[in-house]
């Protein structure tokens, strides 16, 4: 390391908040906490940073210009760390990791590269700094319309629903789909019975990832959407028979858009041999559980 690199290592251990110990890694968001706002930059290695920033940032002496956020051009930046940072705090920030996979790391850095230098429009509601790294890290913002299949990557399997609108999806789920603390429940696939329900996307998803999957458009055409649609809000409130290789809640979307009940999730699990063995658990456990139910009676 040589001495200008030492100069800039003293000075972030100085700059740090202490509150926040973890180290940087190239790809992480961060987030600066200026007197009156909130800076962002994305970490690219080597103690520097990529940021969007305004000609008019600084008045003459150096001293922040609140007028900054009104222009409508800004340019693309790397600079130091220290030098975005400057004396405020600052903080790793990747807060949507746990809704939104980040893109693979080299695709990140190499994009950002590509963007030093270049001039960007600026607009405080929509395209601003926040923005600008979020694009970045998750790449660009996916609008999810109606008829929409929604993939949910539980602890150990998918859940499925389709996007009516307004922030709700349909979706089918067993009475034992979650449990008390709230968590995913693994003994929903030993269900024989499910309910159609329709519920905010947010409710759905918990804290798990999730993404937009039409996977089978190539294939099959997707039903009209008025169709899908409707079919999708006459059914809600129904009970209807629940089975992990049959009538899951893949099965139930993928006839809602296609017209075709199917299950990806049942091909690759049979393919590799468990479902077999999770099909005779489950239904070995209904049995004892209906024999339970006959003594008792």
């Amino acid at each position: 390391m040589n001495e200008d690199e030492q100069n800039h290592s003293a000075l972030l251990i100085r700059v740090k908040n202490p509150a926040e110990p973890e180290e940087l890694k190239p790809g992480d968001i961060i987030e600066i906490f200026r007197s009156s706002c909130q800076h962002w930059a994305l970490y690219v290695g080597d103690q520097q940073a990529v940021h969007l920033i305004t000609e008019c940032e600084h008045f003459a002496d150096g001293s922040p210009n609140p007028l900054a956020i009104l222009s409508e051009r800004v340019c693309v930046k790397k600079d130091w760390l220290e030098d975005v940072v400057r004396k405020d705090r600052y903080r790793v920030n990747n807060k949507h990791d746990e809704t939104h996979p980040p893109l693979p790391l080299s695709k990140i850095l190499w994009q950002t590269e590509e963007l030093v230098g270049k001039e960007m429009p600026y607009s405080l509601s929509s395209q601003n700094c926040e923005n600008f790294v979020m694009e970045l890290r998750y790449g660009p913002e996916e609008e999810i319309k109606p008829g929409d299949l929604i993939e949910i990557f539980r602890s150990c399997y998918q859940h499925w629903g389709i996007y009516v609108g307004e922030g709700k999806v349909v979706h089918l789920a067993p009475e034992c789909d979650r449990l008390a603390n709230g968590a995913a429940s693994v003994l929903a696939v030993l269900s024989d019975r499910a309910y159609v329900k329709k519920d905010w996307l947010e409710t759905v998803v918990r804290n798990d990832q999730y993404r937009v999957n039409n996977k089978h458009d190539h294939t099959y055409p997707p039903l009209p959407l008025t169709k899908t649609l409707e079919r999708a809000e006459e059914l809600v409130g129904k009970e209807m028979p629940y089975n992990l290789t049959s009538h899951n809640c893949e099965h139930f979307v993928m006839e809602l858009r296609y017209g075709i009940a199917m299950s990806d999730q049942v091909t690759e699990a049979i393919a590799v041999g468990t479902i077999g063995m999770m099909g005779v658990a489950a239904a070995m456990i209904r049995s004892a559980a209906k024999w339970r139910k006959h003594y008792n009676e």
